[in-house]
């Protein structure tokens, strides 16, 4: 299992979140929505 830090480039409130645990994601795939 791997585990990474998502950093933003500006304060902001998580608005959708994109995946689930467990699953499997693509180089560039959107992970969350900001406000």
């Amino acid at each position: 299992k791997m585990e990474n830090d998502i950093v933003a480039p500006q304060d902001g409130t998580i608005a959708t979140i994109n995946v689930a645990k467990g699953d499997t994601v693509d180089a560039g795939q959107t992970l969350i929505t900001m406000n």
